[in-house]
């Protein structure tokens, strides 16, 4: 059987994880092939929020105005006992961000408008294809594909990137290990349409009662996505779930008066708390949930997943279009992205247990702790912050490593994500948003400067050529200072940010050590062999 040449990148899974790393490839113009197993997309909703930082990242697709036309914003978190209304949490507060707010659109929606612009950028997902082995050595990877008639085609690309969820063909091909462990309990889940209750279908609904736990999400037209656990007193094992089960356990330990009708899905699941051992392997790499998984609690995975994407993604482009030092820059990408994932898996764990602890005497405590602390506005805020995904802070890798500063985890610290701020922009000199520029696929360099003594710019700026721009960020561009507060520069300084706007490097006055220490390992281009 002949070899044939694929794209640069062959990407294996098409959901939100591998069309974002496809989207984010071909802004750099990269040729991409993304293959999916299944012969259709998914229709059922699957995951439902989208948090700040994925619609960051959104907006560097050219794709976020979509995403926040269809989908819907949420108002509150309410949280309940019996008959009893315990707390109401306003949601979006306190998210410092481009987009302070989560929205709900089900998963399904949120790969057809990724596909929808993969399309426009001239890629098509080859469905019905799936991986039946792969090879390889120190110039690329060798890939057997298999198609809907049983026919095989052996690929060869240059790097190979698994998105194929978590039970991953490729992850399994590479034999990496996926540690943790299983959760014991059985969960509920269906989608349904509910009446009576006077709910409001801009909030999310937490109720517990008599040792038991519901969760009640909104979405769609009128549907409701509603969790709960299998009780002692529910068929056991693996009998599937039904409406007249899912009617009980609301009935049981939900807010009174709500009828449950029109099913469009229910299921069973157990929850895993998974994280691969490694993220790469050679020129193969995982991502989204092939690389870890969690419970739903929080609503975090499919947004690490993207996350995932968009990090990788730009680190691949560089590397193939001849920029940066390949192995600095595709070594960053675990030792970033793995800490992270553990931090989701260990906080969406103790978010589940707080949640659904199936005990009569944890439902009293659970009650306790929400009357004491669930009407504290800093409580509120730091629950939002930690699930929109802006404060992550990346601490390790060789990449931060160039820095050679203080890794505190401030944001706008290196390893940190950067910050929106009203600038003045056009020709009639308007307000406009920051981030547009730190979405654009290349470094931006923010220099603040004093424009009567403008801050010489070296020759770091000019050996990176179009891997750079730069954004003089003077008193006519930033009268009153705001940018130059929310960078945390008290005089002259400047701030490099990465493609994913996290903060690479920063500097004040004119000292530009560390920003040539940078240039020199990722943005020059590679000498020629």
């Amino acid at each position: 059987m002949s070899v044939e040449n694929a794209a640069e990148i062959l990407i294996v899974g098409a959901g939100p994880t591998g069309l974002s790393l496809a989207i984010t490839l071909r802004r750099y113009g990269i040729p991409v092939r993304i293959i999916d197993r299944n012969a259709e997309p998914s229709t059922v909703s699957k995951a439902l929020a989208l948090w700040s930082a994925s619609l960051e990242a959104l907006q560097g697709m050219g794709v976020v105005d979509r995403f926040v036309a269809e989908g819907q914003r949420l108002n509150a978190l309410c949280v309940g006992e019996g008959d009893r209304r315990l707390a109401t949490l306003a949601v979006g507060e306190g998210i410092d961000s481009a987009f302070p707010f989560p929205l709900l659109l089900p998963q399904s929606r949120t790969e057809a408008l990724l596909t929808a612009r993969l399309a426009e950028l001239g890629v098509a997902i080859e469905r019905s294809v799936e991986l039946a082995g792969l090879g390889q050595d120190a110039s690329g990877v060798t890939a057997t594909l298999r198609h809907a008639d049983g026919s095989s085609e052996i690929v060869r690309t240059k790097y190979l990137a698994g998105c194929d969820g978590a039970r991953s063909a490729v992850r399994q091909t590479l034999d990496i290990q996926f540690e943790g462990y299983t959760e014991p309990q059985t969960f509920l889940l269906a989608d349904v349409k509910i009446d009576g209750g006077d709910l409001d279908h801009r909030s999310i609904y937490l109720w517990w009662h008599d040792g038991g736990t519901v969760a009640m999400f909104p979405f769609g037209n009128e549907v409701w996505r509603i969790f709960s656990m299998r009780g002692a007193d529910s068929p056991q094992g693996d009998e599937p779930a039904t409406l007249e089960e899912m009617q009980h356990c609301v009935d049981r330990y939900g807010p009174s008066g709500l009828k449950l009708r029109d099913p469009s899905w229910l299921s069973i699941f157990r929850i895993n708390e998974r994280l691969a051992a490694r993220y790469r392997a050679g020129r193969c790499f995982l991502a989204g949930d092939a690389a870890h998984i969690h419970s739903p609690a929080g609503g975090q995975g499919m947004n690490t997943g993207v996350q995932d994407a968009v990090n990788l993604g730009w680190k691949l482009a560089y590397v193939l279009n001849g920029a940066g030092d390949s192995d600095l820059l595709l070594d960053s990408y675990e030792a970033e992205r793995r800490p992270i994932a553990r931090a989701v898996i260990a906080a969406a764990a103790q978010k589940q247990h707080l949640s659904f602890g199936a005990s009569k005497l944890t439902s009293r405590i659970r009650s306790m702790a929400v009357s004491i602390f669930g009407n504290i506005p800093a409580v509120h805020r730091k629950l939002q912050v930690e699930l929109s995904e802006t404060e992550f802070a990346y601490r390790d890798g060789p990449l931060v490593a160039l820095a050679a500063g203080k890794l505190g985890g401030k944001r706008t610290d290196v390893g940190t994500r950067a910050r929106e701020a009203s600038i003045v922009d056009g020709p009639g000199g308007k307000n406009a948003s920051l981030w547009p520029y730190l979405s654009e696929p290349r470094h931006s360099l923010l220099v603040f400067e004093d424009e009567s003594h403008p801050i010489p710019l070296n020759d770091a700026v000019e050996q990176a050529g179009n891997t750079l721009q730069v954004l003089r960020l003077g008193s006519s561009r930033d009268p009153d200072g705001e940018a130059r507060t929310r960078y945390l520069l008290n005089g002259p300084g400047w701030v490099l940010v990465r493609p994913d706007q996290v903060v690479a490097a920063r500097g004040v006055g004119a000292d530009f050590t560390a920003l040539h220490a940078y240039a020199a390992r990722v943005l020059r281009p590679k000498p020629a062999a």
